[in-house]
Parts: structure tokens; sequence; C-alpha cells
């Protein structure tokens, strides 16, 4: 609208279709896309509980369709603050998924409440509980992604790579590849979350649940097959 990104994308494009590794992940991106859709169009999902979850679905649905978007025009910290923000709602849902009575209070609490006992911190503490994990992987992801895609920081490596300082957006095979890694890894965390907090015993119609059930085993092996899969070219 603004800016002409048209030789950007085209580049970028180039670059993705030569890729490999990029094309794996995009195709695994596109299983967690078509699995989210499918389990948010379901009309069956229709009690307060599941439409909240829905709902956040749809939120990193959308967010991993403005990623990619914003990654092929060479808005690359723009694309970060995406996969940021899929962190953070995916860390919400795998809640959810472990602890169902949260997602009422969630949804019925103060906005006070609700900062107070959801705050980014207090769910990767809670969640990092559960786990028994001492790590600190959740706060270390969160603050990647925080601190180059959200927050204004001095680490401006992502608008200026090898110290060279660009103006606008502009093509990168190396960035963009990566970004595709990136935006896969928790894509697919948010969908696993989301699928444990949805039952398809829900759905009375037998050729609709058959089908979610297609795209559920579709996704679940083309993870087996992703994770098993090194991120090399």
């Amino acid at each position: 609208m603004l800016i002409d990104e048209s030789d950007i994308e085209a580049l970028n494009d180039s670059a993705l279709r030569r890729s490999g590794l990029a094309q794996c992940n995009l195709a695994m991106a596109s299983k967690a896309i078509d699995l989210l859709h499918a389990f948010a169009s379901e009309e069956a999902f229709n009690a307060d509980d599941e439409i909240t979850v829905i709902r956040l679905a749809i939120r990193v649905l959308n967010d991993a369709g403005a990623c990619g978007k914003c990654a092929l025009a060479g808005y690359y910290q723009q694309a970060l603050s995406h996969i940021r923000d899929i962190i953070e709602v995916a860390f919400l849902l795998d809640l959810f998924q472990r602890k169902p009575d949260q997602i009422q209070i969630w949804r019925e609490a103060s906005e006070k409440d609700r900062k107070k006992l959801f705050k980014p911190v207090t769910l990767r503490e809670t969640l990092d509980q559960l786990d028994g994990k001492k790590d600190k992987a959740r706060q270390e992801a969160y603050a990647f992604y925080s601190g180059h895609g959200t927050h204004v920081t001095p680490h401006l490596e992502i608008i200026s790579p090898n110290s060279l300082t660009h103006i606008g957006p502009f093509p990168s095979e190396q960035i963009i590849v990566l970004i595709t890694y990136d935006l896969t890894r928790w894509l697919c965390a948010a969908t696993g979350y989301t699928m444990k907090s949805l039952n398809p015993l829900r759905i009375t119609d037998s050729e609709k649940s058959a089908s979610l059930m297609k795209h559920k085993l579709d996704f679940a092996l083309g993870l087996t097959n992703w994770l098993a899969m090194p991120q090399t070219e």
C-alpha cells in the first residue's frame, strides 16, 4: 500500500522455493493451519470454554498468516513479533489443556485479576513447575522474540544484518528460511495444545468427525516426521 515490496517478495519467494528445508517447514505449517481451520469451523464446539479455545486458535492462525506475509515482504522484525504472539497464546493454551478449569477463570476475570493471574511471567513459571523444569527454556524463547520482534531494544540485527543498516524492507534468503522453522515450531505447538482441549467425540455427524480425524492424523504423522528431520540444508 505504502511501499512496493513486489521485487522483495519475488526474491524471497524464489529463495523459499530453492530451499528444501523451507519447503518442508512450510508444508508442516500448512498442515497445522488446515487442522486449526477445520476445528475452528466445526459448529459442534459451542460450549463457552470450547469457543474460548477456538478463538485463541483463530488468533494463532491469523498470526501465522501475518507472519508469512511480513517475512515474504522483508519485514522480518514484524514477522518475529507475530511469532512472539503465537508463543504467548501457545503457553496459555498449554495451561488450558492441562487445567481446563482455568479457561473460565481467564475468560471471566477482571482485567486487573487476569493480568495478575495470567501475566506471561506467571504463566511461564506455572508451566515450568508443572513440568518440573528448571532450564528456563520458555523464558529464553519469550525473551528472544520480545527483544528482536516486539520490544524496542538496541538489538537491531534483524534490520541491520552484518552491521549494515537497510532502509526499509529487504530480501534475505538466510533470514526468511530461518523464520519458516521458528514459525512452524511454535505454530505446531499451539496447534497441539488446541487439539488437547477439543474433544472430537462432541461431533455427532460421522462424515464431519471422520474428516476432522483425518486432518488430525495427517498433522500428527507429519509432525512426527518433521521433528525427526535435521534443520540443515
